[in-house]
């Protein structure tokens, strides 16, 4: 019985407004009007002209999409972030002590949410 009711009190304060309504990740849509462009984050390569891919809200403030082509000067754009107001909703759990402070801001990083998810990047070809 000492168990179940461990595991129920870590099942209520692990569960946060700003991460059970908004996830804990952005997804992102890139697109390219120039042919042949890929598309990078962290060296890795994410598709060629058009690509998705999905970042946890936790590495959203170090993310750098890249546009490259052969011939042409990269391209990139740093992902801005802001507050996510869901988080808010922590207040009236607990306080917002461990709903915001322990799971939304330093567990998943919902606190913060990307203000925008989809790009358009060329790279400058001459």
């Amino acid at each position: 019985m000492k168990q179940l009711s461990i595991f129920m009190v870590m099942f209520v304060f692990l569960q946060s407004c700003a991460s059970m309504f908004s996830g804990t990740s952005d997804r992102f849509k890139l697109r390219s009007d120039v042919a042949g462009t890929k598309f990078y984050l962290d060296d890795e390569e994410l598709g060629t002209d058009n690509a998705t891919t999905s970042v946890s809200k936790k590495k959203l403030k170090s993310t750098r999409f890249v546009a490259k082509k052969q011939g042409c000067k990269d391209a990139f754009v740093d992902v801005e972030t802001k507050f996510d107001a869901t988080t808010l909703l922590g207040l009236l759990i607990d306080l917002g002590l461990v709903s915001i402070l322990v799971v939304d801001w330093m567990a998943t990083g919902a606190v913060r949410e990307a203000e925008r998810t989809n790009y358009v990047l060329n790279p400058v070809c001459s």
